[in-house]
């Protein structure tokens, strides 16, 4: 795959990425521990998980608009948020349901392993163009 059109793709991941959290922070902020049946966890830990889902999707959105573009800061920023998309998973799991979901935990895995190889492959694309990564 050529590095501009890697880079397109991990940029369109990375949007549908973070539209997904944002919207499940909105549903959490909005609708509570009702969201879910299976959440055990009280309200202001809803709340709280909510708050992060919805900012680590709006960062997630803006990264990727500036991948997009072919900017080297948000490539930067794209893989931290990536990797931190991971991390926060296994503890919202955590939080909300007792332990991390196996089946999300897979899930959310191979989206980041497929956004940070595409986000890789096209470091070559970004401006300067020099093909140097972070």
């Amino acid at each position: 795959m050529k590095g501009q059109r890697a880079l397109r793709l991990g940029a369109v991941l990375m949007a549908l990425l973070g539209l997904a959290r944002a919207a499940g922070g909105i549903l959490l902020l909005t609708r509570g521990s009702a969201a879910d049946p299976r959440i055990h966890a009280g309200g202001p830990t809803v709340a709280a998980v909510g708050m992060v889902l919805l900012v680590l999707g709006s960062i997630l959105l803006a990264a990727a608009v500036g991948v997009f573009v072919r900017r080297r800061l948000f490539w930067r920023i794209g893989i931290a948020c990536t990797i931190a998309f991971v991390i926060d998973g296994a503890i919202n799991g955590t939080l909300l349901y007792g332990k991390p979901g196996d089946q999300g935990t897979v899930v959310n895995v191979v989206v980041a392993a497929a956004i940070l190889i595409c986000l890789r492959a096209g470091a070559k694309a970004l401006d300067g163009g020099d093909g140097r990564s972070a």
